[in-house]
């Protein structure tokens, strides 16, 4: 009986939960981070980048003469710790019958790792768009779609959703745009990216694969009860 109650135990479940994604990062951050590796290089050198690695975890991306970069993937950087934390929350947090949070927590970690490499493929890409591109195609690229974010987010509507998503949005093309208007070399803008990708893109798909995990997979098992109709006298 009181393993039952033990098992049943918000507090213990969550301790579960956070003690499991602490040991499989620590375990597996260098599988992770190695794996998102191999494919985004996979990815770039389908795209026609020169892509090269010099051991696991590691990154060299050339075009031509204008763009070389080397790069580390490390498991903070990698899809781990949110692979990690949406697997726990699906296996020990989130109600439902096993099968459900198995194939529901399996699909939103596909996802997440999906977005997570296409962040960083991104990162990259950026990086050639900014030293392959003249300065006032730079800035107009960036300006524009950031002045009508801007705008969306400041205009009377009630997507307050929408509001913050805009805000967040516009604020990063400003903050891109600053960094070109300043002359900034290709490293610098990568380095401005990476900062606002990171939060922006990683914690926002986090968000996202949870939320589809709780609402499509893990949800209550039994259909909702048709209302009863009022007593009559």
């Amino acid at each position: 009986m009181r393993l039952r109650r033990l098992a049943a135990s918000m507090t213990v479940r969550a301790l579960l939960a956070v003690g499991f994604v602490v040991a499989g990062y620590v375990a597996l951050h260098a599988h992770f981070a190695s794996l998102d590796a191999a494919v985004v290089r996979a990815v770039l050198s389908t795209l026609g980048f020169a892509t090269s690695s010099s051991g696991p975890g590691t990154l060299r991306v050339q075009a031509g003469t204008q763009f070389d970069i080397y790069a580390i993937v490390t498991g903070a950087c990698s899809s781990a710790a949110g692979a990690l934390g949406i697997a726990s929350v699906a296996l020990v947090l989130l109600p439902g019958r096993v099968w459900r949070r198995v194939v529901g927590g399996g699909a939103a970690v596909v996802a997440f790792a999906a977005f997570n490499i296409a962040r960083i493929c991104s990162i990259v890409l950026f990086g050639w768009w900014l030293a392959t591109q003249t300065r006032p195609v730079l800035l107009v690229s960036l300006g524009v779609p950031g002045l009508a974010l801007i705008a969306i987010a400041v205009l009377p509507h009630r997507g307050i959703l929408t509001r913050v998503a805009a805000l967040l949005a516009g604020g990063f093309f400003a903050v891109l745009a600053y960094d070109v208007w300043h002359g900034y070399d290709y490293s610098v803008g990568m380095v401005s990216y990476h900062a606002l990708a990171g939060p922006v893109v990683t914690f926002g798909t986090l968000a996202v694969t949870i939320v589809f995990l709780w609402r499509m997979v893990a949800g209550p098992d039994e259909p909702a009860r048709a209302p009863m109709a009022p007593a009559t006298s």
